[in-house]
């Protein structure tokens, strides 16, 4: 485990929850946000994203609320489910 890592548990949006971890790169303006979904208590997928050009609380910020981001959340829907037209 990353001791310089941020971890956090959000309900993303109904059954949807993911387990977050913040972990620092050696870019001190790019972090790397992994989530482990798991959807009505099922393991549901593991997903990762770059966040590039933050400051380590604008990093924190977006880690804690990632339900507020609708960049983010579609993101997670697209892994999840597909495109859906």
């Amino acid at each position: 485990m990353d001791v310089d890592a941020s971890h956090y548990i959000s309900l993303l949006e109904g059954k949807l929850k993911a387990a977050i971890e913040l972990r620092p790169t050696a870019d001190e303006t790019t972090w790397l946000l992994l989530l482990r979904l798991d959807y009505d208590g099922e393991p549901a997928g593991t997903t990762s994203f770059n966040l590039h050009g933050y400051s380590r609380e604008e990093a924190e910020q977006v880690a804690a609320n990632i339900s507020d981001n609708p960049y983010l959340m579609k993101e997670i829907d697209e892994f999840l489910w597909g495109e859906s037209d």
